[in-house]
């Protein structure tokens, strides 16, 4: 075999080996290099609004029953907002993929626990009284009123500080997923990497296990192509 064709049959073997890598990374999710710094179409979208805490109520946290359902559960909201008391369950999000498909799941950031505004003690007494809840938030602290007695440990009421307490929201409501992905039907992207990287397209379908159905202009027309969620950045 003459040198020429061993030459030749190596370039071949190169180039087969570059197209099958090429098809691999179009069928795949992973975002091509030099991307990092565009907005990922799988990214989440982060941000919801934050809760108000008003400064001038006492806030505290309330105990729910342990075997509160979520009967229960819309029956004490339903008391709580009938007695003008402003109340928060903190939750977290996450991404969650059912049947295929991404979903956002919230749940409960602490367990069985309301966090609540109150005007004064008796607005508090009467919260604590409501079926369902089990207690008021107390700490341990010396008990230092009554002049003369010896010290002791006494429960009182955990109070909570309203500052503390909406940057403590608000770092919530920054973190919290709005949408499983970056990317919605009708969304401009651009196509990153396969034969078709650098195309603009429009996504036409969000498909199960994070594929796309988008459109590719080539030459001013639609082509529909079936994409990796990762593959496109938004525009």
């Amino acid at each position: 075999m003459s040198k020429p064709g061993k030459k030749q049959r190596e370039r071949e073997r190169r180039q087969r080996r570059a197209d099958r890598r090429a098809a691999q990374r179009s069928l795949g999710t992973q975002p091509s290099k030099g991307a990092t710094d565009q907005p990922s179409a799988a990214d989440p979208v982060r941000g919801g609004a934050s809760s108000f805490i008003d400064p001038a109520l006492r806030w505290h946290m309330i105990k729910t029953a342990p075997l509160l359902g979520p009967l229960g559960r819309r029956r004490l909201d339903d008391a709580l907002r009938q007695r003008d008391v402003r109340a928060f369950r903190p939750r977290t999000s996450e991404i969650v993929v059912r049947r295929g498909r991404r979903v956002v799941r919230h749940t409960p950031l602490l367990v069985k626990t309301i966090i609540v505004g109150v005007r004064d003690q008796d607005h508090l007494d009467a919260v604590v009284g409501l079926p369902g809840v089990a207690e008021a938030i107390t700490y341990t602290a010396v008990d230092t009123e009554n002049e003369g007695n010896i010290p002791g440990l006494v429960r009182r009421v955990a109070r909570l500080d309203p500052k503390a307490l909406q940057r403590f929201f608000n770092a919530l409501a920054e973190g919290e997923i709005v949408k499983p992905v970056g990317v919605e039907v009708g969304s401009n992207v651009v196509v990153m990497v396969g034969p078709f990287a650098s195309f603009p397209a429009i996504v036409e379908a969000i498909l199960p296990n994070d594929r796309l159905k988008v459109a590719v202009s080539i030459f001013g027309r639609p082509s529909p192509v079936e994409l990796g969620i990762a593959d496109v950045t938004l525009v």
